[in-house]
């Protein structure tokens, strides 16, 4: 039906991205302008490619700011940039 879209339920958000899924099970990566959409094996191969990058960086997952660290930890994490 026309104008009807998929409900969606917030799965993870951060200062510098969001990940939803749609009703019909879409899951949508969305950072800044840019939102992908991917299926969750994706989505869990990207995970552990990103912390695994993190790891090499010699930043473990603990020491990231969350979302309730302050401006301060967010923009740090944002680079100073555009924010979700």
């Amino acid at each position: 039906m026309p104008g009807q879209g998929c409900g969606k339920t917030v799965l993870a958000r951060g200062p510098c991205a969001e990940v939803t899924q749609c009703s019909c099970g879409h899951i949508h990566l969305a950072m800044g302008p840019v939102t992908i959409r991917v299926e969750e094996e994706v989505l869990r191969a990207i995970g552990m490619t990103l912390a695994e990058a993190l790891q090499q960086l010699g930043t473990p997952l603990e020491a990231l700011p969350n979302e309730g660290a302050g401006p301060l930890a967010m923009s740090t994490l944002a680079g100073g940039g555009w924010k979700q």
